[in-house]
C-alpha cells in the first residue's frame, strides 16, 4: 500500500524505544524509521493503532498528521462520495496534538468517515459547519469516538 493513494489525511507516529510492527510502506533509511508507524487514515488506522500501542506500554514521542490548513485543497464537485486529498509532502504535516479536528462530516477519508485536521481552528469550524459536522481537539479523541466513526462508515 502506498500512503497518499487513498484520499484523506495521513499520519505518522514515532515511538520511544518501541519498534512498531508491522511497518507500512517503504523505509528509505532504516535508522530513521525504526520507531515509526505511518498510516493512510486516522480513524481506521493511526488512532486505533496508537491506542493499542499505548495500552501495551509504548510512548509516542511525536505524532504528525495532515494539516489541511497547510494545503490548497478542493473537494471535487459532482462526486457521489466527497473525499479530501491526501498530500504527503513534509510541509503538509503538523503536530497532531496542536490541531483541531472536523468530525462527523459528509466528507470521507481513505476508508470512509475520518477525522479531518486543521491548524487553524476557524477553518476547521467553517469546514465542519459547511459539511454537517463538529470540531474537537486532540485530547477529545478517544477509542469510543474512533469506534463510533468507524461504525458510521459501515452503515
Amino acid at each position: 500500500m502506498v500512503i497518499g493513494d487513498h484520499g484523506g489525511p495521513n499520519g505518522q507516529i514515532f515511538y520511544a524505544d518501541t519498534q512498531p510492527e508491522p511497518k507500512q510502506g517503504p523505509a528509505e533509511d532504516a535508522e530513521e524509521t525504526a520507531y515509526l508507524a505511518w498510516f493512510h487514515t486516522l480513524a481506521h488506522g493511526l488512532f486505533p493503532y496508537h491506542f493499542d500501542m499505548v495500552d501495551d506500554g509504548a510512548e509516542a514521542t511525536a505524532i504528525y498528521v495532515t494539516d489541511y490548513s497547510r494545503v490548497n485543497w478542493e473537494i471535487p464537485e459532482g462526486t457521489e462520495r466527497k473525499k479530501m486529498p491526501a498530500p504527503t509532502a513534509p510541509e503538509t504535516f503538523a503536530d497532531a496534538t496542536d490541531l483541531t479536528y472536523a468530525v462527523e462530516t459528509d466528507v470521507m477519508g481513505g476508508m470512509g468517515p475520518d477525522l479531518l485536521p486543521f491548524s487553524d481552528s476557524d477553518e476547521a469550524e467553517t469546514f465542519a459547519n459547511n459539511h454537517g459536522g463538529r470540531t474537537l481537539g486532540y485530547d477529545d479523541i478517544d477509542r469510543s469516538l474512533v469506534e463510533g466513526i468507524q461504525m458510521t462508515g459501515m452503515k
